[in-house]
């Protein structure tokens, strides 16, 4: 499905979501969001069809993907405030949308076929979608053609048959619109690139043309089509920094505006909304006012208020009342940033806005913060992955660390070079991390994970100031973590059968919230 370059707010720091999870509430919700905008009309019929081997038919409803699929089909984004009603809000609207599995020719843990039904109750327009972790997504097939679908840019699909094929191409030619076609089966399909929508007004309407199918870009920054990165990998950008002297954070802004059409005006807003979102997650839930979706009961406040005897942690302690803080609003379906997944939405709240906080920071040098922070992140995705699908918890975790160590580094005043060194450190310590989530939630052991892996980023990035050399590059760090994800067997990637979900607790727990849950 190709090697794109990703973009540091669209991918890294959030979604800004719904929680419980990035890859199946956010990432559904954006790929179902997608399906409508193609549909163009309401969605009064569909079949969300999972691939049977894939993770989503043991997880569809404790991370959220019923209700991602269907509340982007009825046309939401993920920070919807009512994107986690979008089952009840489906059946007031009148849509049927059924979920099933079946055999797609396994190609990703999170792949699922969308069909739409017309008034003829045909389907009329299929699409086959992967959710690649954190948020991001590709649709790569319409109607049985290739394509590449990812939110971040304008694209138009044109349908016709093969007698309309050469008037159509020449009205492309003579609009100036960019163009692929590509004939089977007696259909012809256009893929087209125009720059702005306006350019295909009336084109639906011209002879011979069956429909005309527009998908504007879904994401917060619109990817340049043709952009060349400043840099992908680390290595690149400290060659960069070399010759410009350019800081983490400002790395990040020339790389974002290199990928995407963003003024620094509104990477700065982008960046201070994901602090206030993160600053939100970090207070305490009231459980009186809050619903349980899972098994464990929220305790970050009646934590912070325990009075016992404790080992001295210093600011950790809060930074650890707040990972779980996070956590927990991420289960409660609240508002969370996925940085870089909704499993993970602990870490950077914790080990950065709440250290950066108690050191006295201020709004812009925590911006900061999260610019470097995200930067990393870009390194990660750019090279692996933050699919725990795919490269387990180390790769959700594990990135975020990582992330926070690289933020850390920055409000502590460090250089470039310890940056990538710190965020390298944190992402070793964490290499093999399994993904188990107990019945396929993100309470046990992701809210505990997210607590040490906030400690890790902080010791991490005191290491590197300190002189510690972690020796292994930040890249080929990145690289490692990729290849031990694929070492894993799959019952150690969020497919529940395996590590603590396979423990006789973790098992019992699992089939007690299976009864609850709807099966398909």
């Amino acid at each position: 499905m190709g090697q794109p370059c990703y973009s540091i707010f669209n991918d890294v720091l959030g979604p800004i979501m719904t929680g419980p999870s990035s890859s199946h509430s956010a990432g559904c919700a954006r790929i179902g969001r997608t399906a409508q905008l193609l549909w163009g009309r309401p969605v009064r019929r569909a079949d969300v069809v999972f691939e049977a081997q894939g993770s989503y038919p043991a997880t569809f409803i404790g991370q959220g993907a019923q209700y991602g699929f269907i509340g982007g089909l009825l046309g939401m984004p993920p920070d919807h405030p009512r994107l986690r009603d979008a089952v009840a809000l489906a059946r007031e609207q009148g849509a049927d949308i059924q979920f099933r599995k079946a055999d797609l020719g396994f190609l990703h843990p999170n792949q699922a076929r969308i069909d739409l039904y017309g008034e003829g109750g045909q389907v009329e327009l299929s699409l086959m979608t992967y959710s690649t972790g954190g948020g991001t997504f590709v649709i790569d097939r319409l109607n049985g053609f290739p394509v590449r679908l990812d939110g971040g840019t304008l694209q138009a699909f044109l349908g016709c048959g093969p007698e309309a094929r050469e008037p159509v191409a020449q009205r492309l030619d003579q609009a100036g619109i960019p163009h692929t076609v590509q004939e089977a089966q007696g259909q012809v399909l256009f893929t087209l690139r125009p720059a702005r929508a306006e350019a295909l007004d009336g084109l639906g309407k011209a002879p011979g043309v069956a429909f005309l199918r527009v998908a504007p870009p879904v994401l917060p920054v619109p990817r340049r089509p043709e952009g060349e990165p400043l840099f992908f990998r680390a290595a690149d950008a400290l060659e960069y920094h070399r010759r410009t002297g350019a800081d983490q954070w400002e790395l990040a802004l020339a790389y974002e505006q290199s990928v995407g059409f963003c003024s620094r005006q509104e990477l700065t807003a982008l960046a201070q909304r994901t602090l206030e979102v993160m600053r939100a997650a970090i207070q305490p839930l009231d459980p009186a006012q809050a619903p349980v979706y899972g098994f464990l009961p929220y305790r970050a406040r009646e934590m912070s208020l325990r009075q016992t005897r404790l080992a001295d942690t210093g600011m950790l302690h809060r930074a650890m009342l707040a990972a779980i803080s996070a956590m927990e609003h991420n289960s409660a379906h609240d508002i969370v940033a996925a940085a870089p997944t909704a499993g993970s939405s602990g870490v950077l709240p914790s080990a950065l806005v709440c250290m950066g906080i108690q050191m006295g920071c201020s709004d812009e040098e925590l911006r900061k913060g999260l610019l470097a922070a995200g930067l990393t992140g870009a390194f990660i995705i750019n090279q692996a992955t933050f699919g725990g699908e795919v490269g387990a918890c180390q790769a959700e975790n594990g990135s975020a660390s990582a992330m926070a160590a690289a933020g850390l580094v920055q409000l502590l005043g460090g250089t470039v070079e310890q940056g990538f060194q710190a965020a390298g450190l944190a992402l070793q310590n964490l290499l093999g991390l399994v993904c188990d989530p107990v019945a396929g939630l993100t309470d046990i052991p992701c809210i505990n994970r997210n607590v040490v892996s906030m400690g890790n980023a902080v010791l991490s990035a005191n290491m590197v100031l300190l002189g510690f050399d972690p020796v292994i590059p930040l890249d080929e760090t990145i690289q490692a973590m990729l290849d031990v994800g694929r070492m894993l067997p799959p019952q150690l990637r969020c497919t529940c059968q395996g590590g603590l979900c396979a423990t006789p607790t973790g098992d019992r727990i699992g089939r007690r919230m299976e009864e609850q849950r709807p099966r398909l």
